[in-house]
């Protein structure tokens, strides 16, 4: 059974992951005009465009067209897809709908519109980047993506969650004019980046294949001098049909710099080729998260 700190941890980044979002969307976008994709992206929209109608001055708030509009998405997701997630992505929508609600408008951080979509994106980045690490999201568009993939397997799931948010981004583009719209692309653009380095985390690594006549020299450089492991294959040549011996290894980015002077030293007919890992797990390297 999973250990209750790793749930309280679990549900304690979530909830810093909707704050995030919530406070991006409340104090950068919604203020700005900015329409950066998603549900609450179309509540950006609808908060807006209904200004000053009715009796009231402000328009419907962006946390009640979220909560409307996921509503009806997590019912037809709970029966369709995988349950554990499920769950997760519902407290973060509950959670990030209440702060939302709950979070007042305040003046914005800068008068640049630009450095306001940097901070925005970061903020956005920062919070997908934790739910996806912790197996979740932020329900809507995400969720609008899985339930099509779900009943159109030929289609995949990025496919409609791109396009999807292309017409939100667009609908956006046409209610606050073609600027807004870029400014929108650029906090997409970061945000996204640094999502996808949140959730693989600096873990990168270089797989090296080295084949050599002195491969007993180099992997005892490795082992004993750098403090890496190998592992060795018997090769066969394509053109000569010799038999040779092939060490692999994974390195950092440092390592490698010192393996390639080190092999230049032992040997330097070495043949070598480095390829980028994008994660590493394991002794000397990162421990598998839960």
């Amino acid at each position: 059974m999973k250990n209750i700190g790793e749930v309280i941890e679990t549900y304690a980044l979530l909830t810093v992951a909707a704050f995030l979002m919530s406070l991006g969307v409340v104090w950068i976008f919604n203020s700005e005009q900015i329409v950066p994709g998603g549900v609450t992206g179309i509540g950006i929209i609808i908060e807006n465009l209904t200004k000053g109608m009715g009796n009231g001055e402000t328009g419907i708030p962006v946390w009640l067209s979220n909560l409307v509009i996921n509503i009806p998405l997590f019912i037809c997701g709970y029966f369709l897809l995988e349950k554990k997630s499920m769950i997760r992505t519902a407290y973060t929508t509950a959670v990030s709908t209440v702060f939302m609600a709950a979070i007042p408008t305040f003046p914005l951080a800068t008068q640049d519109k630009l450095l306001n979509m940097i901070l925005g994106g970061v903020m956005f980045g920062c919070a997908y980047g934790l739910m996806f690490r912790q197996n979740a999201s932020s329900g809507g568009v995400d969720l609008m993506a899985l339930i099509l993939n779900h009943l159109r397997h030929d289609i995949g799931a990025p496919l409609f969650l791109g396009g999807i948010d292309l017409a939100i981004v667009v609908a956006g583009g046409l209610a606050f004019g073609f600027e807004n719209m870029l400014y929108a692309v650029i906090a997409i653009a970061i945000s996204t980046k640094l999502s996808d380095v949140i959730v693989q985390g600096l873990r990168h690594g270089k797989l090296v294949y080295i084949i050599s006549s002195h491969c007993e020299e180099i992997k005892a450089c490795i082992m004993n001098e750098i403090g890496r492991g190998v592992t060795v294959l018997n090769t066969r040549g394509g053109y000569t049909n010799e038999g040779r011996v092939m060490i692999i290894s994974v390195l950092s980015s440092r390592q490698l710099v010192e393996l390639k002077d080190k092999i230049r030293t032992i040997d330097e007919n070495s043949f070598l080729i480095v390829g980028q890992v994008t994660e590493v797990f394991g002794e000397g390297f990162t421990k598998f998260s839960p």
